[in-house]
């Protein structure tokens, strides 16, 4: 495979959130559509996965019981970074929360140590 290069987007991400004590409890990053562009997560403080859940939505989310839109694994003492260069649109609004116990529905687990996020969206 060869080195390609390219010109980099000229706007890639309007909104850097950064969470630095994730828990259970749903923050809301954006209340309308959007795209978002890269998640990382330093879960590095923790001894167990951890599980970032964002939900498209603007509407109430119940951890747990309402199914995330997306699910973002960091394995425990680790710091992961997931990238979407050109993006993945979403049509309500983000809400995100972190969860030790599972990636899919279920899960209302708090980390034991703090897990930050740092979420890049447009």
């Amino acid at each position: 495979m060869a080195l390609s290069l390219s010109t980099p987007f000229a706007d890639v991400g309007t909104i850097h959130a950064e969470q630095t004590d994730a828990t259970a409890t749903a923050d809301t990053l954006k209340g309308s559509s959007g795209t978002l562009h890269k998640v990382e997560i330093d879960n590095t403080a923790n001894t167990a996965a951890v599980f970032v859940k964002m939900w498209d939505t603007v509407g109430g989310v119940t951890v747990g019981t309402t199914a995330p839109s997306y699910a973002f694994k960091c394995a425990a003492s680790s710091l992961r970074v997931y990238s979407c260069p050109r993006g993945a649109a979403f049509t309500a609004g983000l809400k995100v929360a972190c969860v030790t116990d599972g990636g899919g529905t279920a899960g209302t687990t708090n980390p034991t140590n703090d897990v930050i996020y740092r979420i890049l969206l447009s």
